[in-house]
């Protein structure tokens, strides 16, 4: 069961593009896609926006991370390794 508390609109958009939500690092995963979402950037984020970056075909197979401030290189590089 998702501990968070953002919007059940907001819950839906990533739910139903398959993202799932990691307790350990407190991120919306979506492997297929390569991006990940913190809690933090969907709660601070419009349903218009958010729904706009999951729907976003980047060519990048590089994975992308939505945050309020950006990880770190190092943190971006161990949550790539840790994701596959």
């Amino acid at each position: 069961m998702e501990t968070t508390r953002l919007p059940d609109r907001k819950l839906e958009i990533l739910r139903s593009a398959g993202y799932r939500y990691n307790f350990d690092r407190q991120l919306y995963i979506n492997r297929a896609a390569k991006k990940a979402f913190s809690v933090a950037f969907v709660d601070d984020n419009s349903e218009h926006d958010i729904a706009k970056l999951v729907r976003d075909r980047s060519s990048d197979r590089e994975w992308r991370f939505f945050f309020n401030e950006g990880p770190s290189p190092a943190v971006a590089q161990e949550l790539s390794k840790m994701l596959g």
